[in-house]
C-alpha cells in the first residue's frame, strides 16, 4: 500500500488459506478516489496486490471469502458491488438489482449459491451466486449474521435495531427488547450462548439459551450430547442418547468459524459415540480455534461449540 491508498473500510481472511487476506478501501487514481481491494498473501507483512474495482468515486465497506472456494472473493460498498472467481486476479459487476450502499456481505456456507448483502435500502438475497438480487425486506442495513450451522437463520442489524429471520430472508421478527440505542454497527455471535450486537453508543448481548436454532429443551434431552475433553488438545469423544427412536438416521458435523464444514460422519448406524482427533475429510490436522458440532437424529439436532488448543 501507499500514501494515496485511504484506510480499509473492510478486512478479511481466507478461511481457507490463513496466510491470505484482503483489504477494502479506496484510494486516488486520476481526480477520483476509487474504490480499492487489495490483497497479502504474507498474513499481511507485505500487499503486493491492488485492484481498482470503479473508475469513478468509490469505497469499500464489504468483503468477504466464498467458505469452501478461495477463488471466490466478493467486495462491495459505494460504488457497487463486485465478484472475482480467480482470487481477486480480475473483478465484474455482480450488482443487478441492488440499490444503496453495500455495508456487509454472507454467503450461505451449505449453498454457496445463496448469498445475502445488506445496504442502507435492506437486505438483497442471491439465489445464483450474485447473478442477480431480490429485496428480501429490512432497511438500513449496516451488519449480517448467518448461523454456520443453521444458514437459513439470519441475523440483520440496521438503523431501526436487530432483525432475525429464520427463513432464509422471507420473514424478519425485531428482537430489540433491551436495546436502549437501535442504531446498530456490527454483530457477533456465540452459538448457544450470546448474540452480541454493537450500536452507535454501546454494545448489548441477546442469550441465545431458547433461540429458535438452538433446539427446544425437550429436543436437548431427547440427545443427552456431551463432549468431553473440551477444550481439548488432541482428541474428543463425542457421546449422545437417543431417548426416544433409536432407528433415527444420524449425522454429525463439524464446520468451522466461517461455516466451512470440516469433518462429516454419515455412517454411524447404531453408534452412539464419535472421537474427533482434530482432523479434516483428508486427514490433515486442522489449527487451532473455534469450531461448531452438530448432531442430528432425524428432526431434532443439537449443537455444540468446540475449542481445539494444540
Amino acid at each position: 500500500m501507499d500514501s494515496y491508498y485511504g484506510d480499509g473500510g473492510a478486512l478479511i481472511q481466507d478461511p481457507i488459506n490463513s496466510l491470505v487476506y484482503y483489504s477494502g478501501g479506496t484510494v486516488v487514481s486520476g481526480s477520483y478516489s476509487v474504490m480499492c481491494v487489495s490483497k497479502s498473501t504474507d498474513g499481511g507483512s507485505t500487499w503486493p496486490y491492488r485492484y481498482n474495482l470503479t473508475t469513478e468515486a468509490g469505497y469499500c465497506y464489504a468483503l468477504t471469502v466464498e467458505p469452501t472456494n478461495s477463488n471466490v472473493v466478493y467486495a462491495a460498498g459505494n460504488g457497487g458491488l463486485f465478484k472475482s472467481t480467480n482470487a481477486g486476479t480480475s473483478w465484474a459487476s455482480s450488482a443487478t438489482g441492488i440499490t444503496g450502499i453495500v455495508y456487509d456481505i454472507k454467503v450461505n456456507p451449505l449453498n454457496v449459491n445463496l448469498v445475502y448483502a445488506g445496504s442502507t435500502d435492506g437486505v438483497f438475497k442471491s439465489t445464483n451466486a450474485g447473478l442477480g438480487w431480490t429485496d428480501a425486506g429490512c432497511d438500513s442495513v449496516n451488519s449480517l449474521l448467518v448461523n454456520p450451522v443453521h444458514p437459513d437463520t439470519v441475523y440483520a442489524g440496521t438503523g431501526y435495531g436487530v432483525f432475525l429471520s429464520t427463513n432464509a430472508g422471507g420473514t424478519w421478527t425485531a428482537m430489540n427488547a433491551g436495546l436502549a440505542n437501535l442504531k446498530v454497527k456490527a454483530l457477533a455471535r456465540n452459538p448457544g450462548v450470546y448474540l452480541f450486537c454493537g450500536t452507535s453508543a454501546a454494545a448489548y448481548r441477546w442469550s441465545l439459551a431458547v433461540d429458535v436454532d438452538e433446539g427446544k429443551a425437550k429436543d436437548k434431552q431427547a440427545l443427552n450430547l456431551n463432549v468431553y475433553p473440551n477444550p481439548f488438545r488432541t482428541k474428543t469423544d463425542i457421546r449422545w442418547e437417543i431417548t426416544d427412536n433409536s432407528e433415527k438416521t444420524k449425522t454429525l458435523k463439524i464446520y468451522d468459524m466461517t461455516g466451512r464444514l470440516v469433518k462429516s460422519f454419515t455412517d454411524i448406524g447404531h453408534r452412539s459415540s464419535v472421537i474427533w482427533d482434530g482432523t479434516d475429510e483428508t486427514c490433515s490436522s486442522v489449527p487451532s480455534g473455534v469450531y461448531f458440532l452438530e448432531v442430528r437424529a432425524g428432526s431434532v439436532s443439537e449443537t455444540r461449540t468446540l475449542l481445539l488448543i494444540r
